[in-house]
């Protein structure tokens, strides 16, 4: 099965961090591509996280355990989140994942749908409408040369057109 995935947050130039949908299949020391054509560029993964990456999408209050984001997608119950960045930023702990069911129209590559995440413990801190929620990531070796945007791919082998498709050996 060839390993690949979609970056949840948007990345940019200078970061060595990216935050992806899903973490599955990837491993440290790996070369991974991200995304395509003029805008692509490699990176070696130093440590793989969690999964997730998304924005508050309704600001929310200390005291809160119902955090209103723009998408769900990448994230699990049971998962170590951060909520927001800077003096704001918190860490949390996913108790619960509801997601606002919607036709594909509308919400960009697909996987985008708003719902809420619930936290087993409340909120100490405010967070504004457009605060980062995210899961670890993945870390790369070196930091990013490109900004990449929400969405774009990232995968170990690229497709090889006119020839058969590579795909990652994974001996566990």
């Amino acid at each position: 099965m060839q390993t690949d995935t979609s970056l949840s947050a948007d990345s940019v130039a200078g970061a060595n961090n990216i935050k992806v949908a899903s973490v599955s299949g990837f491993d440290a020391g790996q070369t991974i591509y991200i995304d395509t054509g003029a805008n692509q560029e490699t990176a070696v993964i130093a440590t793989v996280g969690t999964a997730g990456g998304t924005t508050v999408r309704t600001a929310t209050e200390a005291g809160a355990t119902i955090i209103p984001v723009a998408n769900t997608f990448g994230f699990s119950v049971g998962q170590n989140i951060t909520v927001d960045s800077g003096t704001n930023r918190e860490t949390a702990v996913i108790a619960s994942i509801t997601s606002e069911r919607r036709g594909f129209g509308g919400f960009g590559r697909g996987r985008e749908v708003p719902g809420t995440i619930t936290v087993a413990a409340p909120l100490k801190n405010v967070h504004a409408e457009g605060a980062p929620v995210s899961g670890t990531g993945i870390t790369l070796t070196a930091a990013l040369a490109r900004t990449h945007e929400s969405g774009a791919p990232v995968a170990v082998n690229l497709p090889t057109p006119g020839a058969p498709n590579q795909y990652a050996s994974r001996s566990r």
